[in-house]
């Protein structure tokens, strides 16, 4: 599904344009860029205007909303003050399944591989499995003398009531009824189990996927017999993943459930993940002297994967210290483009315009601005590596004008 939306936002975005810098004469020269080191180019006085970048992106308002192109006021607030730990990425147990055979005989079919996708109730191996036949046969037959026990029990009511059999036997034969209903409706559940029915003759069980997600482990080969109990494949849902912080006994004191953590993938710089701390461990590893913190995280661009090492920025509590509030973004809102770091701004005529930066202190998730932003002007927050796209498709495309 993501990959339909990204073709279909890629379609739409062939149809906007980059401007060039004409418009950007205003670039915050009032907070103190004179690019004085490269004031000699400024004019690009050497004849290769192709070169110059865009600094301006127009889209309508319908890529806008398909693309969820989101903006917010820059603001000041605290930048807490963070120490790093490094970890990695493992699965949530909360959305792992393990597949088990649930019927015993010889597999026939294997559809998945092992790193594959799958869906809920996708159907992933066939298993020839003779004992269906008899569940469903033990279910009709319980069934059968449970209809025959209850005829019996009207009966003998019918006769008591004439005094013309005991209480004993009338005792006897609801006993009777009562234990063969029980063990038809055990029959029945243990093939409802199996998302059977009541009636087929078929012996050959499909086995399905628990869960959406992707295949970690394959543990089966068409021909092979298996037990009911045998696992055949493990699911991971990757929607939502740990990161594993391993934490100094000594910075201990500062940290808290709860504390804002900014995590940083060796493998995506670029593309900071957001969470807090759920959990910290009770216990120190000796070998080590740290201790785990756990941070759930969002795979909101489908790029984790289990075992990815990197960094978390923990915001620490520190009572000595009390930061004042400085013109501060999401750090989402920072890429870079051309080797400059920058930001979009939305202009009142909704375009819009790329904004260089000085970077300041980083905190967990927001980033100090020390010059090239005014407060309240509407910085991208999400989709800015769309828009970068849109910028250098347009860059592309006017070199291969010339």
């Amino acid at each position: 599904m993501r990959r339909g939306r990204s073709l279909a936002l890629s379609l739409a975005l062939l149809g906007c344009g980059a401007r060039g810098g004409e418009a950007d004469g205003h670039a915050h020269d009032e907070g103190g860029h004179e690019h004085g080191e490269h004031g000699e180019h400024g004019e690009h006085g050497d004849g290769h205007e192709h070169d110059a970048l865009p600094r301006r992106v127009e889209l309508s308002a319908q890529v806008v909303t398909a693309a969820q192109i989101q903006t917010e006021p820059v603001q000041r607030r605290v930048v807490a003050p963070v120490l790093f730990a490094t970890g990695h990425v493992e699965a949530d147990p909360g959305r792992t399944a393990q597949v088990p055979a649930k019927v015993g005989g010889i597999v026939e079919e294997v559809l998945f591989r092992e790193g594959d996708p799958v869906k809920e109730g996708q159907v992933l191996a066939t298993v020839r499995a003779p004992s269906l036949g008899s569940l469903r046969a033990d279910l009709a037959s319980l069934q059968a003398r449970t209809t025959s026990a209850r005829t019996n029990l009207t009966r003998l009511q019918a006769l008591a009531e004439r005094n013309m059999a005991s209480q004993q036997e009338l005792a006897a034969a609801r006993a009777e009824a009562t234990a063969l209903e029980a063990e038809a409706q055990a029959a029945k559940q243990r093939l409802q189990a199996l998302g059977l029915g009541a009636k087929g003759n078929a012996t050959v069980f499909s086995l399905r996927a628990p869960i959406s997600g992707y295949v970690m482990q394959r543990n089966v080969v068409p021909g092979q017999p298996v037990t009911p109990e045998q696992t055949l494949a493990t699911i991971v849902d990757l929607d939502r993943a740990w990161f594993i912080a391993r934490l100094f006994e000594h910075l201990l004191a500062k940290i808290r459930v709860g504390a804002a953590v900014e995590v940083e993938l060796n493998a995506y710089p670029d593309h900071p993940f957001h969470g807090t701390i759920e959990y910290l461990a009770p216990k120190v590893d000796a070998e080590a002297q740290t201790v785990v913190a756990r941070i759930p995280i969002d795979n909101r661009e489908d790029i984790l994967r289990i075992g990815l090492f990197g960094k978390a920025r923990i915001a620490i509590t520190d009572p000595r210290a009390a930061p004042e509030p400085v013109l501060a973004v999401p750090r989402d809102a920072i890429i870079e483009v051309a080797g400059e770091t920058v930001v979009f701004v939305r202009g009142e005529d909704g375009a819009f315009e790329l904004h260089e930066v000085v970077l300041g202190t980083a905190g967990p998730g927001v980033v100090e601005i020390l010059q090239g932003l005014r407060e309240g002007e509407p910085v991208v927050t999400r989709g800015a590596w769309t828009l970068k796209s849109v910028l250098l498709k347009g860059t592309f495309g006017e070199d291969h004008g010339h």
